[in-house]
This record gives C-alpha cells, structure tokens and sequence, in this order.
C-alpha cells in the first residue's frame, strides 16, 4: 500500500474497456443508422411501420392506414414519404391507391446495433460503480 503525508491510501480497482476495432462503427455505418433512427424517431412512424407489418400478406394499402389515423391525408403521406425515402418501407401504386410493405435490409442494420454484443449495446446489464470504466 502506496502511503502520502503519513496516511495509507487503499488501491481502487479501475476497469479500462477498450472497443476491439470491429465492434466500432465506421463512420458511413453511423450516418446510415442516424438515418434510420432520424425517420423513426416519430410515433406515427413506428404505429406505421408496426400496422406495415403485421397487415395481411406484409402489406398496406394506404386507405386502411388512414382509417386509423386522425390526421389530414398530407399529413399521413409526409410520415410515410419519410419512411420511403429512408428506404425502411416500399411503395407500390396500383390504380389510385398506394400499398406499402417493409424493406426487411434497413431494420436489420439497427438490429445489429441494438442486440446484445452489437457495438451499441454490448452488456445486457448495466455497469455497477465499481465495474464503470474510467477515463484517462
């Protein structure tokens, strides 16, 4: 035990966690994802998304979405032109009306960086005091 001016300083442990370079993300990998989170990052967008789903066939037409939303139709087509242009759902017209469905690629990058042992959530329990790592 190390000692100062005459009193016993006790050893702390400290954890130092270094990220293998795997497991970070590359820059383009995060401005993907940001995008992804940026277009649902809305609960219309995620009520959307969730009734794209779980419709029938994996499919909705948007006439069916809006019978469950009280919102003008600009409205409602601005969410899911969001979610379009982010590439998280496909459009498809036929006749008047336009049917979307899920574009699976997209949800399964943020899965991978939302499961445990991905880069953003690699721990499935929290760090205690003792276990947080310090910083130099």
């Amino acid at each position: 035990m190390a000692t100062e001016n005459g009193r016993t300083r006790k050893p702390v442990p400290i954890t130092l966690l270094m990220a293998e370079p795997a497991a970070v993300v590359a820059q383009d990998e995060a401005e993907h994802a940001a995008k992804l989170f940026k277009a649902l990052s809305d609960p219309v967008r995620i009520r959307l998304l969730s009734m794209v789903r779980y419709s029938p066939g994996g499919e909705a037409c948007f006439c069916d979405l809006a019978e469950e939303f009280d919102m003008p139709q600009p409205s409602l087509s601005h969410h899911l032109r969001v979610l379009v242009t982010a590439g998280i759902l496909e459009r498809e017209r036929r006749g008047t009306w336009s049917w979307y469905s899920i574009v699976p690629e997209p949800l399964r990058t943020l899965e991978a960086l939302l499961t445990t042992g991905g880069p953003l959530a690699d721990r499935t329990a929290p760090l205690s005091a003792g276990q947080r790592a310090t910083r130099c």
